[in-house]
């Protein structure tokens, strides 16, 4: 069982990591072959859980052991909002010319989106 100190929050890092997946409980659950119950109680402190077991969680966020528990309060990622990292998920194992038209499509959309508020 993994045991840490009052530091660092287990059960919060993993719904941190869920919700910037944009997964729920249930699919993350379902990928790391757990029931969804035991992962919410992991989430919410109330149970404990092994190294393997974390590491099937961690995959199924696509997250290795050393980034889950590599968390620090200097991370981009803590200045990024749940949205923008969602999107970046989305763009994560794309090509470049699939970031490109993404990108694309967001500078028209806000270009767009000014002409339309003169």
């Amino acid at each position: 069982m993994i045991n840490l100190n009052n530091n660092f929050s287990l059960g919060k890092r993993l719904r941190e990591l869920r919700l910037e997946r944009a997964m729920s409980q249930e699919d993350t659950a379902l990928s790391a072959d757990i029931t969804t119950a035991y992962l919410g109680q992991v989430e919410r402190g109330q149970k404990n859980v092994t190294v393997f077991t974390l590491e099937k969680i961690c995959s199924a966020l696509d997250v290795t052991l050393n980034e889950f528990f590599n968390n620090t309060e200097n991370d981009s990622k803590k200045e990024i909002d749940e949205i923008s990292n969602q999107i970046l998920f989305q763009l994560r194992n794309k090509s470049t010319a699939q970031k490109k038209a993404v990108l694309n499509l967001i500078k028209v959309a806000f270009s767009a989106e000014k002409g339309q508020n003169k």
